[in-house]
């Protein structure tokens, strides 16, 4: 790996012009977010990977659930936790934060595991998120294999509700400073590599994953918001909240993948204390997706 720009990272046969012309782009994008602006991506047929500020940690918001629906398919495929096994939430597991299946059945409701696991990862519920979290063994146990899989890349320390309380209490700033539930760019877009090469679960199982993220209707002004008609993206976002006019953070992570299947690039945007509106940052995410895209589509055609 060469470094280019201050904090623009090439790995593989890229020339210096074309990381220059790129890091000069994300600069520019940065500056539009209104914060700090975190990328990673890797060609999944090259393995050239490139990033920006990709080492330095960003809260993950609910980007987590992806590593937390790794683990709860894991346990279903080794029959810990049953995908059929069927689970009653009363009204005691309720809450506050986004959650449309609480809103739809305020008295309580009754789903399988499976059923449980899809809401969390196409609809980033967040009172599913933490029951099955529950179920999983909880935020440590989470943490344990992500930080197998990624050398302390990923944190994984607490409860969505937790993750609300905690952020109401201490604000945008000292809640980035504190480090919990947090991931370097580069440590989430490994995850999304391991996912797409079906390293981490059986094949049908990573298909299932897939297919809930791409069916998913988070973010649809993120990473796929500028990208050219059939490419397809499969992605967790993730949202946090504003406080004193500071944004605790903005995020996407997924794989792009054009028509005919080759090109696919895995990338994660994460930006972090910006203090524009929510559109500003979800078009520097849009931009910096599309950025890397040409980059890497012109990079092949050479």
């Amino acid at each position: 790996m060469i470094c280019l720009l201050p904090l623009l990272l090439l790995a593989g046969a890229m020339s210096a012009q074309d990381g220059a012309r790129l890091g000069a782009e994300l600069q520019r994008i940065e500056a539009s977010s209104g914060g700090v602006l975190g990328m990673s991506a890797v060609d999944l047929d090259t393995g050239v990977s490139i990033g920006w500020r990709s080492k330095e940690r960003f809260p993950m918001m609910s980007v987590y659930k992806f590593p937390i629906a790794i683990r709860a398919l894991a346990l279903m495929e080794g029959g810990a936790l049953p995908y059929r096994k069927w689970f009653k939430l009363e009204p005691s597991d309720y809450t506050p934060g986004y959650s449309p299946l609480r809103d739809q059945y305020p008295d309580g409701v009754v789903r399988t595991a499976g059923q449980l696991l899809e809401l969390m990862v196409r609809d980033s519920d967040n009172v599913v998120c933490d029951f099955l979290l529950r179920q999983v063994g909880g935020p440590k146990a989470v943490d344990l294999l992500m930080n197998r899989l990624t050398q302390g890349g990923i944190r994984v320390d607490r409860s969505e509700e937790e993750m609300n309380a905690d952020f109401d209490k201490m604000g945008a700033k000292a809640f980035v400073e504190d480090g919990r539930d947090s991931a370097t760019p580069e440590a989430m877009t490994q995850l999304l590599v391991m996912t797409e090469r079906r390293r981490l679960l059986q094949p049908k199982t990573t298909d299932t994953l897939i297919r809930w993220m791409t069916e998913t209707q988070t973010g649809p002004n993120r990473i796929k918001a500028l990208l050219p008609p059939g490419v397809r993206v499969w992605h967790k976002t993730g949202t946090g909240g504003t406080k004193d006019g500071v944004c605790l953070g903005t995020n996407d992570a997924g794989v792009m993948m054009p028509p005919g299947g080759a090109g696919r690039i895995a990338i994660t945007v994460f930006v972090k204390l910006s203090t524009k509106d929510r559109a500003a940052q979800e078009r520097a995410i849009a931009e910096t997706a599309l950025a890397v895209y040409r980059f890497y589509r012109d990079a092949s055609s050479k």
